[in-house]
This record gives structure tokens, sequence and C-alpha cells, in this order.
């Protein structure tokens, strides 16, 4: 489950536990994927938690390897991690641009290409990819609005 650490991420892997997962989860702060574990094994559920920056290809790598060490075996990817840089398109910075695309797109694609090789192994395996409504119906950068016109 990547950028498990908080929101959605971090409810639907108690969920995940709850239904009877072990689950790996990831992103990049480490103290709120500690405390995410310390809930789940609380909880008496079994969890790994991964340091993970999806943008980079070496610690995703790294990141699946551990998965795979520690269960064995992947059944279900959660591509959960997001970033935002709300702004008109026209004021959006180049290097904002290039860390949502690498994060949100670029992260997912290279964490399918490693959850694949271990499903295809055992040909069976669920790739689950989560997206903002954003991704249907664009919105106005959430920082800058537009003055109402006089009715």
């Amino acid at each position: 489950m990547t950028g498990a650490s908080q929101g959605i991420g971090r409810d639907t892997a108690l969920a995940l536990v709850e239904a009877g997962a072990k689950v790996a989860v990831a992103a990049r702060n480490e103290e709120k994927l500690s405390a995410l574990v310390k809930d789940i094994v609380a909880a008496g559920g079994t969890a790994l938690a991964v340091k993970m920056d999806v943008a980079d290809a070496e610690q995703v790598k790294a990141g699946f390897k551990q998965v795979s060490e520690k269960f064995g075996r992947l059944d279900i990817l959660v591509n959960n991690a997001a970033i935002t840089r709300d702004g008109l398109a026209m004021r959006m910075k180049q290097d904002d641009w290039e860390e949502v695309i690498r994060t949100n797109l670029t992260g997912a694609h290279l964490c399918i290409q490693q959850a694949l090789h271990p499903m295809i192994r055992v040909r069976a395996g669920r790739i689950i990819n989560i997206a903002s409504i954003v991704a249907q119906m664009g919105n106005a950068g959430r920082r800058i609005t537009w003055p109402q016109r006089p009715a």
C-alpha cells in the first residue's frame, strides 16, 4: 500500500488488515509509518513499514524486495501515493509539474512494474490505482480564487 502514512492510505491499510491481509505500508514519512504499524500490530495484524519515495526507481525496487523477503509473495498492490501542487497552469513552476508527474504517474508505473513480476509468477494478483476526483473533472487551483461577477 503506497501513500499509507495518512488519510485514505492509512484507512485502507487498516481495512485490509481487518479483512485478514498482511500489509506492507509504504510512504516517505517513517514516523507515521511506524505509528501505523504499531496500530496494526496492536489490533492483532501483521505489517511491514517500508520507507519509500515512489518517484525513485531504486527505492521502489528496494521496497518491493523488502516485501518479498518478509511475506514471500504479493497479492495486492494499492497505488495511493500522490502529491498536489495546486495552482493555475499558467503559474505552475516546471519543477512543481515534474514533481507531481514523477510521484503520481511515474511512481504508480514503477510500483506496477515491480508488482507484476511476482504476480505473473503465481498467475494471480490485483492492482488498484487510487486517484482524485480531479482526475475525472479538473478544478481551478485551490489557492487562487476568482472574484464573483455581479449578477
